[in-house]
């Protein structure tokens, strides 16, 4: 009886390390877990903003032109939908993309990551870095490549949560053309 216990006891710590190792990357089954709700997180802090005092800034720049100005509670929801666009976790979505989990100790965070499983699928990928002690939402990283016409757009998406947003988005044409533009909006964050 006591081998059957200390073996028990073995096994258990051997799985319990084994599950802990950094850049551990875990591949996980679509038709086994729930995909994180993203829409559920992005509407969280929409809400947030919308009932706070929060003074909101938009930084933006095209093609060099850089401009800055406050801007109202309406024009950041009129940026921050786009996000909302960015949910994957419906479940007519999971087979369309492969979901691995890595713990990284440099900065103390899971990322979940969602890979697109083809070319042709407008979201490529999401990262996700939630905190290893709280799983709270530390960032979320999207990014998008889709076409309008003949021009190819590649969308950068960055939420820095409870803090501010960005999207840089580079088009081009056939003929050569390239179109930058960036736009950060931050609501609490202040940088020095």
């Amino acid at each position: 009886m006591r081998n059957c216990v200390l073996c028990f006891a073995l096994l258990f710590i051997m799985l319990s390390c084994k599950n802990k190792k950094a850049g551990k990357t875990e591949k996980v089954s679509s038709d086994s877990t729930k995909y994180f709700a993203l829409g559920v997180f992005f509407q969280q802090q929409i809400v947030d903003v919308d009932l706070r005092a929060y003074h909101i800034y938009l930084v933006k720049n095209l093609n060099g032109k850089k401009d800055s100005l406050e801007i109202d509670k309406e024009i950041f929801k009129s940026y921050a939908n786009l996000f909302l666009q960015k949910d994957i976790s419906a479940p007519e979505m999971h087979n369309r993309f492969s979901e691995t989990v890595f713990h990284d100790l440099s900065t103390k965070s899971y990322t979940l990551n969602y890979r697109a499983k083809s070319v042709d699928e407008p979201i490529q990928n999401i990262d996700i870095l939630l905190d290893e002690n709280t799983s709270i939402v530390k960032r979320v990283f999207v990014r998008t490549e889709t076409m309008h016409k003949d021009t190819s757009i590649v969308e950068q998406c960055n939420w820095k949560a409870d803090k501010s947003f960005q999207i840089n988005r580079v088009s081009k044409t056939p003929s050569g053309y390239i179109s930058n533009e960036f736009n950060y909006i931050n609501w609490n964050d202040h940088k020095k």
